[in-house]
C-alpha cells in the first residue's frame, strides 16, 4: 500500500507541468489580445451581441456586393463589349492587356490589394501594406488609363474613354466593398470565438457603465 501511494504522489507533480502547458496553450497572447482590441476599436461595437449582428450584415453585405460586382461586369463587359466596341479599345501601356483582359485583372489587383492592406492594417506589417499600396496604385492605373490616353495622345475620343473607365471604377469599387466587408466580418468571427473559448471579456467599460446605470436606477434605502 505504501509503494502506491508513493506512486501516486510522484504522478501527481508529473502532470502538474502538462496542466500548465495546456493553460498557456489556452491563454490569449499578448500579440492576440492587441489585435483583437484594434478590430473593435475600428469597429466600434458595443458588446458580444452586436458583433453576432454585425458578423451576419458584414457577410450579408459582402455577398450583395460579390454578385452586384459580376452581374455587372456580365452584362456591361461580357455581354455589352461588342455593342460599346471594347474590341477597337487600345492596349495597355503595362502587360499589352486588351479591355475584356482588364475587366478581369483590375478587380483581382483590387481583391489582393484589400486583403493586404487590411492583414498589413491589423498585424502591423509594413511589408504586407507595401504590397497592397503597390497593386492598388496598378489597378489606379488601369482604370484611369483610358482617361489619359483620351488626354495626352487623344487616340480615344471623351465617351469612350469615359465609358471604359467608369466600368472599371464601377467594378473596383464593388469588389473593394465586397472583400472589406467580408475582411471584417471573418475578423469579427474570429473576436467573438476567441474571446468564448479563451473566456475573456474585451467590453470591461460596458458591464461598468451598466453597473452604474442600475445603482442610479436603484430605489434609495429608506
Amino acid at each position: 500500500m505504501v509503494l502506491g501511494e508513493d506512486t501516486l504522489d510522484e504522478a501527481a507533480p508529473a502532470s502538474t507541468p502538462a496542466a500548465e502547458a495546456a493553460e498557456i496553450d489556452d491563454s490569449p497572447t499578448a500579440y492576440n489580445l492587441e489585435m483583437m482590441e484594434s478590430i473593435l476599436q475600428r469597429l466600434q461595437p458595443n458588446d458580444r451581441h452586436q458583433i453576432r449582428d454585425m458578423i451576419s450584415d458584414r457577410g450579408r453585405m459582402s455577398g450583395a456586393l460579390g454578385i452586384a460586382c459580376l452581374l455587372f461586369w456580365w452584362v456591361s463587359v461580357h455581354m455589352g463589349g461588342d455593342s460599346l466596341d471594347d474590341s477597337d479599345l487600345p492596349l495597355s501601356l503595362i502587360g499589352d492587356f486588351g479591355f475584356y483582359q482588364l475587366s478581369l485583372v483590375v478587380p483581382a489587383l483590387i481583391l489582393v490589394a484589400t486583403i493586404m492592406l487590411s492583414m498589413g492594417r491589423e498585424k502591423g506589417q509594413a511589408s504586407t501594406s507595401n504590397v497592397g499600396g503597390v497593386l492598388a496604385v496598378l489597378a489606379i492605373f488601369f482604370i484611369i488609363e483610358p482617361l489619359g490616353r483620351m488626354t495626352l495622345q487623344g487616340d480615344l475620343d471623351a465617351q469612350t474613354a469615359a465609358t471604359a473607365s467608369g466600368r472599371l471604377t464601377i467594378i473596383a469599387m464593388l469588389i473593394h466593398f465586397s472583400t472589406k466587408m467580408m475582411i471584417d466580418s471573418l475578423l469579427l468571427e474570429w473576436v467573438r470565438t476567441a474571446t468564448m473559448n479563451m473566456d475573456i471579456d474585451l467590453f470591461p467599460n460596458q458591464q461598468v457603465s451598466e453597473l452604474e446605470s442600475h445603482a442610479d436606477e436603484a430605489p434609495p434605502l429608506g
